[in-house]
């Protein structure tokens, strides 16, 4: 599959993220259960375009948490695993898919579950970094609630609220990501890093929009929307 033959727009969002888009040292795409856009054609060309743009790429699926939030929908702990089970099986599938499609050059592509970095130290230095910031930093914190409440909307029915275990679940998910948006050229191995995704997160719109005080990505992490062709 040729990146030059398919449509995929990528637009640097911060003041980096340009420059570092421009390094072409490495971009992570990150994907989980409840996004459905990055399809297996979207992100096979998504993949295309990265790896004749990176010298590497890393697609990292989140694996963490998926049974909690089941349980916390009010799923029987069988159930719970058994959807949750489902659920990481068809995105692991996604991805697998993709990577056939991209051919040859998908062997330059690590695929990983977030799982996979929690016992890391690198990724314990960053979660750590995170987790001490949102004891003290407000709009962090307003953040990264306001994506998991979103995380959840999606999954209550209309007009309800989310019970206090539903939205720890969901803060637990949000959590275990944060770090990729701060440092995941330390978490990665990398001399910089874009994170790529479709649209412009509201931890993304914080972190990587000029804020002065609080928590701030390194200087080597980049940010930008990367938009696919259609399905």
């Amino acid at each position: 599959m040729s990146a030059a033959a398919i449509a995929v727009e990528a637009v640097p969002f911060g003041s980096r993220s340009a420059a570092i888009l421009g390094q072409g040292d490495h971009a992570l795409f990150g994907i989980s259960t409840g996004n459905s856009y990055f399809s297996r054609r979207r992100l096979a060309h998504a993949i295309s375009w990265a790896v004749e743009r990176f010298a590497e790429v890393d697609v990292i699926h989140a694996d963490l948490h998926v049974e909690g939030m089941y349980q916390a929908l009010g799923y029987e702990h069988a159930d719970a695993r058994r959807s949750a089970t489902k659920q990481l099986r068809g995105v692991r599938r996604r991805i697998q898919g993709a990577l056939e499609d991209v051919g040859h050059a998908a062997e330059r592509v690590r695929s990983r579950p977030l799982s996979a970095f929690v016992e890391e130290p690198a990724y314990q230095e960053v979660r750590m970094r995170t987790r001490d910031a949102l004891r003290v930093d407000m709009e962090l914190r307003a953040a990264r609630d306001g994506m998991a409440y979103q995380f959840l909307s999606k999954r209550l029915t209309p007009g309800a609220s989310p019970t206090a275990a539903q939205m720890q679940t969901a803060l637990d998910y949000v959590n275990a990501e944060l770090p990729f948006f701060v440092d995941s050229p330390s978490i990665l191995g990398v001399d910089s890093s874009v994170h790529c995704y479709h649209s412009v997160l509201a931890l993304g719109r914080l972190l990587f929009g000029g804020r002065e005080a609080g928590l701030r990505p390194n200087d080597n992490q980049g940010y930008a929307v990367v938009v696919a062709c259609r399905d």
